[in-house]
């Protein structure tokens, strides 16, 4: 029982895989809302302490409605509808294995 466990895992990690890939393959452009682009701008970006980093916590810190926009390259999300495939069928495989 505990080997089918981890095969409908290697399913649904597939599934959410192909999703978002698919996702990504049909959308040139991911644009944040202004509460995402914040926490962005204060935890992942560069610090304060740089030029840049100290513009964009003035540009974000100013109130002025300031949205990100975000665009991947086209190679992720094949890369994501491939990765998929492979689990989702992996799992299924595993699944029927162990029948």
């Amino acid at each position: 029982m505990r080997q089918k466990a981890w095969a409908i895992h290697f399913v649904y990690a597939g599934i959410f895989l192909l999703l978002a890939g698919g996702q990504m393959y049909a959308v040139e452009s991911f644009q944040l809302t202004p509460s995402a682009t914040k926490f962005l701008a204060h935890n992942v970006g560069p610090g304060p302490e740089t030029p840049r980093g100290a513009l964009n916590h003035l540009m974000v810190n100013s109130g002025a409605d300031v949205r990100e926009t975000i665009s991947p390259p086209s190679w992720i999300a094949w890369a994501a509808l491939s990765a998929g495939t492979v689990m989702a069928v992996h799992g299924g495989l595993l699944i029927a294995r162990k029948k």
